[in-house]
C-alpha cells in the first residue's frame, strides 16, 4: 500500500485489489456511469491497466482507451496494449466513486484515477453521462528531477459493437477547451446490439493548459508521434472510415515539464462521455414520449455540458471524496470486507438508471415530470424490473428518497392508467430497453411477488421520507394489489418467485405477501387515518404463517417440511420497517440455524435447499441485515462469503447475480443494480418518520407530476446519507407475444443534493420502432406502439450528432502477437 497526500480517501478505507491482496478483483471499474458508458479493465495480467484494453461490462467487447507517458524522453504504456514498453502497477484501490492505480514508469511513480461522480442529491450532475480520468501525484524513486509528458486517447469502439461500421468525427476548439466527438455515420436510434447502444456520440475532452496538444488520426501514428516528440500536431484526420480500418483514435497530450522533488503539477484531467438522445421512448396512453437526460434542462448545448463538467472537476473531486469517506466510514464500522463490497457495487447501482424528462418542444424540457428508468443490466433488456428495484431499494433510500420515489412513478403510472388490465402488479415495463412499451402480458404466476414488492416499496419510501404523495395518488391501485394478496399470500401454491422457485407453500414468498398487506394497512392509516381491516388481515395471516412456517430451530422454506430451508431475505422489510410482525426469538433462532449450515470450506449459503449449490449474493447480504445485533459473527460470515466471491482473480466479472455456492463459479448476470441489496445493513439506520399524505380521491390520478419533493427547476429533496440497504434482486422473465412469458431458471451468461437546477437528457431521432424492438411484441403491442408513434411527438432535443470537419490524420493500434487493432 502506498501513501500519497493526493489520494481522495483515507488509506484506512482504501481497498487493495492488486496482486498483493489475498482476494484481488478480476475486473476493476473504470468509467461506470450509465448502461452504455460502462467500461471495466481486467486485472489478470497483474499490471493492469497496462497490457489490457478496457472492455464493456459484458466482457465481450474491447473499448479502445490508451495511455502513454514519457519520462526523460523514454516512452511507456500505462494503459492499453499497443506493444509499447509497459509500466508496472504497484497497487490498485477502489472506493464507491473511483479506482486508483499507483503506477511506476522508470524512476517515476504516479496515480491514474478513474472517477465516476455519484451525485445522488443533484439530478443535473448525476444525469450527465460523463466520467473523469486524471493523472497526478508524481514522485521520483531516485530523488531527482525528471521531464514528463502524458498522453491519452480513445477509439471509436465506444459507439458501436460492429467494427465494420463507418464512423465520422470532429474536433471542436473553444477558448477554454478542446473536445473530440465520434459517432456512427448511420446511427441506429433506440437499438441495442448485445447491450451496447448503436446511436451514441462519444466525447473526449480536456481543458486547455500549458503544454497541451491534440490530434485525431491513425492510432499507431498518434502514439508513435507522441513517443518520438512528446507532443501532438493539433491536426485533424479527415478520412472517415470503419472503426477497425487504420483504427482512428482521438488523442490529447500534456507536456508537464520538469517535476522536481517537492513540486507537484496540476492533475492532467480528461473527460469521457457517451451521449445519446433521447435516452428512451416511453409509450403513454396518449402518445409516445421521447425522454431525454435531466441535465438538458440546465444546458442548451453539448459545449455547455462539457465545459461545465470540466470546470467542475476540482469541486466534484472534493464532493466525491466526502461521499466516499461517509459511505466507507459507515461500512467499515460493520467490517472491512463489507466496505470492500460497498466499494465495488455502488457505481453499478447508479449506472443502471436513467433520470429522464420529456421535451415539450425543441430545446425546452418539462423538468417537473421526472421519471427514472432502470435497465436490467447483465441479465436481460427489461425496463424497470420490479424485483431488481426491490433489491436496490435500500441503497436508493439510503442515498436520497427522491430517487426511490421517481423510480416507482413510471411503474405506478402505467398500472393506474386506462391500459391497466390486471388486478395485480406487473413485473416490469416491458422486455425492451430503451424502447419502453409497458407490460401487457399475463403474469399472474408472479403476482404475489410483484404485489408484495410494490406495496413494501411504496410504504418504505413514505415511512423513511415522510412523503406520502404516492400513497394518496395511487391509493386505488395499492388497494387492488392488497386485496389480491389477502386472497393469495398465505398459501401461494400457484405462484413462483422472481428467483424461479416454484415450490408450493413457500414461506419466504408468503411472508412477502403478508408484508405487502401490512404495508397497505400503514398506507391506509396514512391516507384514511382509521380503517383497520388490512392490519387485522396482516395480523391474522402472520399468526397463521408462524404456525405453518416456524419449526423448532428455523423457518421451513416449505410449510411442514422441516428439512427444507433457505435464505429468508424477506425478513428484512419486516425488521427495516419496524413492523413488529416477527419476534426476536424467531430471528435469533434463524440466525443460529444459518450458522450451523456454514463451514470453513463452504462459508456461503444456498438460496434454497430445493436448489442446492446455487446462491444469490444480493439475497445473502439482505439476509445478513436480518441477523440480530447479538450475533455479529453470523452476519460477518455471510459478508465474508460474498466478499471472497467478489475479490477473486479467477472470476471473470466480480459478483455475478448467481453463482455456485461451493466453487464460486459464475452462473449468470453481472453489473446488476440488484446488488444494492448490500446496502441493507446500512439502511437499517434510517428511522421511520411521520408520513404526510393527502386524503385519497375517489380514483387514481393519471398525471405524471407526482407531488411532494420536486421543486421548480427539478430540484429533488436531498436525502441524508446515513446507512445502507439490503437485498438485491433476483431476476428475470421474458414476456413473449400472445401474453406468455419464458422464465429462465437456468440463465446462461449473456453472449458476445447540491441544488439540482441543471439536468441533461439525450435524444435520438424519432420514428417507428425498430424491428428488433418490435419483434418480441404482441400484435396488440405493435399496433398500440404504431398508433402512438403516429401522434405528434412533443419531444425533440439538442442534436447529438457531430458536424464532420475535413482536415486530419488517422491512427491504428498494435496488440500481442503483432496484430493491429
Amino acid at each position: 500500500m502506498f501513501s500519497s497526500p493526493t489520494l481522495q480517501i483515507p488509506l484506512f478505507y482504501a481497498l487493495l485489489v492488486s496482486a498483493q491482496s489475498s482476494f484481488p478483483l478480476g475486473y476493476i471499474p473504470l468509467a461506470v456511469k450509465t448502461p452504455y458508458l460502462n467500461g471495466w479493465v481486467t486485472s489478470d495480467s497483474g499490471i493492469s491497466p497496462a497490457k489490457n484494453w478496457p472492455t464493456f461490462f459484458t466482457e465481450d467487447r474491447l473499448l479502445g482507451w490508451g495511455g502513454l507517458i514519457r519520462v526523460d524522453n523514454q516512452g511507456f504504456q500505462w494503459m492499453g496494449n499497443s506493444g509499447f514498453n509497459f509500466t508496472k502497477t504497484l497497487t490498485s484501490e477502489i472506493s464507491p466513486t473511483k479506482s486508483v492505480f499507483r503506477i511506476q514508469a522508470g524512476p517515476i511513480q504516479f496515480n491514474a484515477t478513474f472517477l465516476t461522480p455519484i451525485e445522488p442529491t443533484d439530478y443535473v450532475r448525476q444525469s450527465i453521462p460523463f466520467s473523469y480520468m486524471f493523472v497526478d501525484a508524481f514522485s521520483a524513486t531516485d530523488g531527482q528531477a525528471h521531464r514528463i509528458q502524458v498522453y491519452s486517447d480513445i477509439s471509436a469502439e465506444w459507439v458501436t459493437r460492429d467494427n465494420g461500421q463507418v464512423v465520422i468525427w470532429n474536433t471542436t476548439e473553444t477558448d477554454t477547451m478542446v473536445y473530440h466527438n465520434v459517432t456512427r455515420k448511420t446511427p441506429f436510434p433506440m437499438i441495442e446490439n448485445n447491450n451496447m447502444a448503436e446511436d451514441p456520440v462519444a466525447y473526449y475532452a480536456m481543458a486547455k493548459r500549458s503544454g497541451f496538444t491534440w490530434q485525431s488520426g491513425i492510432d499507431i501514428e498518434c502514439r508513435s508521434g507522441f513517443l518520438a516528440n512528446g507532443t501532438l500536431p493539433n491536426s485533424r484526420d479527415t478520412g472517415f472510415r470503419p472503426v477497425s480500418q487504420n483504427w482512428p483514435v482521438f488523442a490529447f497530450s500534456v507536456d508537464i515539464g520538469t517535476v522536481s522533488p517537492g513540486s507537484q503539477p496540476d492533475p492532467v484531467v480528461v473527460a469521457l462521455g457517451l451521449v445519446h438522445d433521447p435516452l428512451v421512448t416511453y409509450a403513454t396512453d396518449i402518445f409516445t414520449q421521447r425522454r431525454s437526460g435531466y441535465y438538458w434542462s440546465a444546458y442548451s448545448s453539448i459545449d455547455q455540458v462539457i465545459s461545465a463538467f470540466l470546470s467542475d472537476f476540482s469541486d466534484a473531486r472534493s464532493r466525491n471524496s466526502d461521499f466516499d469517506t461517509k459511505v466507507l466510514s459507515a461500512a467499515s464500522a460493520v467490517s472491512l470486507e463489507y466496505a470492500g463490497i460497498i466499494s465495488l457495487v455502488t457505481r453499478q447501482i447508479f449506472a443502471a438508471m436513467d433520470i429522464t424528462i420529456p421535451s415539450m418542444q425543441p430545446g425546452q424540457f418539462n423538468d417537473s415530470d421526472v421519471k427514472i428508468f432502470m435497465k436490467d443490466m447483465g441479465v436481460s433488456s427489461r425496463t424497470s424490473p420490479v424485483e431488481v428495484i426491490y433489491g436496490a431499494f435500500p441503497a436508493l433510500l439510503y442515498f436520497n428518497s427522491t430517487l426511490a420515489r421517481d423510480i416507482l412513478v413510471p411503474l405506478l403510472d402505467f398500472q393506474s392508467s386506462s391500459s391497466k388490465q390486471h388486478p395485480y402488479a406487473v413485473p416490469d415495463l416491458g422486455i425492451t430497453y430503451p424502447v419502453i412499451l409497458g407490460n401487457f402480458s399475463d403474469t399472474q404466476i408472479l403476482a404475489v411477488e410483484n404485489c408484495g414488492n410494490m406495496l413494501i416499496m411504496a410504504y418504505a419510501h413514505a415511512v423513511k421520507s415522510g412523503d406520502g404523495s404516492l400513497l394518496s395518488r395511487y391509493y386505488t391501485t395499492f388497494r387492488s394489489w392488497a386485496d389480491f394478496l389477502i386472497d393469495n399470500s398465505l398459501h401461494p401454491r400457484n405462484f413462483i418467485t422472481a428467483d424461479g422457485l416454484s415450490n408450493p407453500d413457500m414461506s419466504n414468498l408468503a411472508l412477502k405477501g403478508i408484508l405487502g398487506i401490512y404495508s397497505m394497512a400503514k398506507i391506509n392509516e396514512a391516507v384514511e387515518g382509521s380503517n383497520n381491516t388490512y392490519m387485522d388481515q396482516a395480523t391474522q395471516l402472520i399468526s397463521s404463517w408462524k404456525q405453518l412456517a416456524v419449526s423448532n430451530d428455523h423457518i421451513d422454506a416449505i410449510y411442514g417440511e422441516s428439512t427444507s430451508w433457505g435464505l429468508i431475505y424477506n425478513l428484512f422489510p419486516a425488521i427495516w420497517l419496524d413492523t413488529g410482525l416477527v419476534g426476536n426469538d424467531t430471528l435469533a433462532s434463524q440466525a443460529g440455524f444459518y450458522d450451523k449450515q456454514m463451514d470453513s470450506s463452504n462459508p456461503g449459503l444456498d438460496l434454497d435447499s430445493s436448489q442446492p449449490d446455487v446462491t444469490y449474493p444480493h439475497w445473502m447480504l439482505m439476509t445478513a441485515a436480518t441477523i440480530p445485533d447479538g450475533l455479529p459473527g453470523v452476519r460477518d460470515r455471510l459478508i465474508q462469503s460474498v466478499y471472497k466471491q467478489a475479490y477473486r482473480m479467477t472470476n471473470q466479472f466480480p459478483l455475478p447475480v448467481r453463482y455456485r455456492t461451493s466453487t464460486g463459479d459464475q452462473l449468470s448476470g453481472f453489473g446488476s443494480a440488484i446488488q444494492g441489496a448490500s446496502f441493507g445493513i446500512l439502511a437499517l439506520s434510517l428511522p421511520n418518520v411521520d408520513i404526510k399524505a393527502d386524503s385519497v380521491n375517489s380514483s387514481d390520478g393519471n398525471t405524471t407530476n407526482v407531488g411532494g419533493n420536486t421543486a421548480v427547476g427539478g430540484k429533488p429533496n436531498v436525502g441524508v446519507i446515513v446507512g445502507g440497504v439490503i437485498g438485491g434482486l433476483a431476476f428475470l422473465l421474458i414476456f413473449l407475444s400472445g401474453g406468455y412469458f419464458l422464465w429462465r431458471k437456468e440463465q446462461k451468461k449473456q453472449p458476445k443534493g447540491v441544488d439540482s437546477t441543471e439536468v441533461v437528457y439525450f435524444k435520438a431521432s424519432r420514428g417507428t420502432p425498430p424491428s428488433a424492438a418490435t419483434a418480441a411484441m404482441s400484435s396488440k403491442q405493435r399496433e398500440a406502439f404504431r398508433e402512438r408513434a403516429d401522434q405528434p411527438d412533443p419531444a425533440s432535443g439538442p442534436a447529438a450528432t457531430p458536424t464532420p470537419i475535413v482536415k486530419s490524420r488517422l491512427h491504428p493500434r498494435v496488440q500481442d502477437g503483432g496484430a493491429e487493432r
